[in-house]
């Protein structure tokens, strides 16, 4: 059982935190007395003792952005226990969007991720569940009793080949999820005729905080996208009486809907070169995800959509 730390100071946003780690058998314990008045060096001490004491695995907290006092405080709990020191989850006030260099400097300082005050709980929860065996977890967790060092050397060098491979993809995520741009329009279109595929995709994207719409045929799907703008559609090569590549032509040329980052999956790796002839207007082609590797490889490749 993980421990996790939580300081939200809007009552919705920490409610709808501890809702989504309802069943996941943590243990949820509110820091209490963190004020965002942080950048004053005995507040800062004091919230570093308080999170240290508290011996917590993830901390959920407000992003305090007076002085650096986020970074700062990282920067101090990491000092005080090098070792143990837990992962921090940031959230934006209601409201607030921060500035992309500010969301990149806490990345960069070592947040494990900065979500926005009106993140889905699927998110939060995936996060979570992520940073526990991802950076700034270091503490290997007592699930089960280890017989040998080398037991417990052995798992450490797994966990640490997991954080190697997922570092780059939640700062990259975390930060397009952040950005103005992407809080206003997070619409995704998953387009497939198959119900099992098109539900894996939805729980896929929404865990990473998408806004997730879906259609089963190209009529439908191109009503949705007149009427909804998604900033991405994520569609299957082959669909009920057309195919992606068609479909991908009347959105991109046809109905001209816009902006629009077209992404294509394809169960057949011979069929990706052709897929991504110039002219077609697809913008990427990717193998169906069939594991957890392949769905962040998924999820990071469908985000830069949101750079557009």
């Amino acid at each position: 059982m993980a421990k996790i730390l939580m300081s939200l100071a809007d009552e919705s946003l920490a409610a709808r935190a501890a809702g989504a780690l309802e069943g996941k058998q943590h243990e949820l314990a509110p820091l209490e007395g963190l004020q965002p008045a942080a950048r004053r060096l005995e507040t800062l001490q004091a919230a570093t003792r308080a999170i240290v004491e508290a011996q917590g695995d993830v901390v959920m907290i407000d992003y305090w952005p007076e002085d650096d006092a986020s970074v700062k405080l990282m920067q101090m709990v990491s000092e005080e226990d090098a070792l143990n020191h837990p992962a921090f989850i940031f959230f934006e006030a209601p409201g607030h969007l921060a500035p992309r260099e500010e969301v990149l400097m806490v990345l960069n300082e070592g947040g494990y991720a900065f979500l926005t005050a009106d993140c889905q709980p699927a998110a939060i929860s995936n996060y979570v569940e992520r940073a526990l065996v991802g950076p700034g977890r270091l503490r290997p967790r007592a699930r089960a009793p280890y017989d040998t060092d080398a037991t417990i050397q052995g798992l450490e060098e797994s966990l640490g080949q997991l954080r190697a491979r997922n570092l780059g993809f939640q700062k990259v995520i975390a930060h397009l999820l952040s950005t103005p741009l992407s809080v206003q329009n997070r619409k995704v279109l998953v387009v497939s005729d198959s119900t099992y595929q098109q539900d894996m995709l939805r729980k896929t994207l929404e865990d990473h905080n998408f806004q997730v719409l879906t259609a089963q045929n190209p009529a439908d799907a191109l009503n949705v996208a007149q009427n909804e703008s998604p900033r991405i559609i994520v569609s299957d090569l082959e669909l009920e009486g057309q195919t992606g590549l068609e479909f991908c032509q009347a959105v991109k040329f046809t109905n001209k809907i816009g902006p629009c980052h077209f992404v294509i999956c394809t169960a057949n790796k011979k069929k990706l070169a052709k897929i991504m002839t110039p002219g077609n207007g697809v913008d990427d082609c990717l193998l169906k995800p069939s594991g957890e590797h392949d769905n962040l490889d998924f999820v990071s490749r469908v985000a830069m959509g949101l750079l557009l």
